[in-house]
């Protein structure tokens, strides 16, 4: 038998190759192993929407009118309309992870400013935030919940003000967007 040495130009290619395959499989395993965490983390959501519009005004002056008549509160959330981008948070908003960009509501209740405890609200929403609801829509969307009666129950309690409300199921992602 002939033994091999560490400086054979054969056995230093098939060792390269063989570090090269094990680092590609590393990478692939922990990049398939992240997408496989962030599914994990999307989750079935059923969100209670009071009205469409296409112009984000007369969705956020419907959103207005219906949180003076019910006394449930309206927040933008910190986001801002801009004529170029549609409804963003501004480009100096305290958290840069989302300055200048679009993050979908993802809870039933937030913490209004001046407040310490969670409270449901309105919001106005851009359609192409949620996953199979039809793009280019301005939705006034009363909440999100886990299950499809309690998004019924909430729209029907909004019917006087909202004729036209209805839920829809999506899938948010309920992970940290750090």
């Amino acid at each position: 038998m002939h033994a091999t040495s560490s400086a054979d130009p054969i056995h230093c290619v098939i060792t390269r190759a063989l570090r090269m395959l094990w680092m590609v499989a590393a990478v692939v395993t922990t990049s398939v192993g992240h997408v496989m965490a962030q599914e994990d983390q999307e989750t079935e959501r059923h969100v209670a929407i009071l009205s469409v519009y296409k112009s984000f005004d007369a969705a956020r002056e419907d959103a207005e009118k219906i949180s003076k008549a019910t006394k449930i509160p309206f927040s933008m959330e910190g986001r801002v309309h801009d004529k170029k981008r549609g409804l963003i948070y501004p480009d100096d908003y305290d958290d840069e992870i989302f300055r200048g960009g679009y993050v979908a509501r993802r809870y039933h209740t937030t913490i209004l400013e001046g407040s310490e405890k969670e409270t449901p609200y309105l919001s106005v929403e851009r359609s192409d935030g949620y996953e199979g609801f039809k793009p280019g829509f301005y939705i006034v969307v009363a909440g999100i919940h886990e299950t499809r009666d309690a998004a019924l129950k909430q729209t029907q309690q909004f019917k006087k003000w909202a004729p036209t409300g209805y839920v829809k199921k999506t899938r948010i992602y309920m992970g940290c967007l750090h």
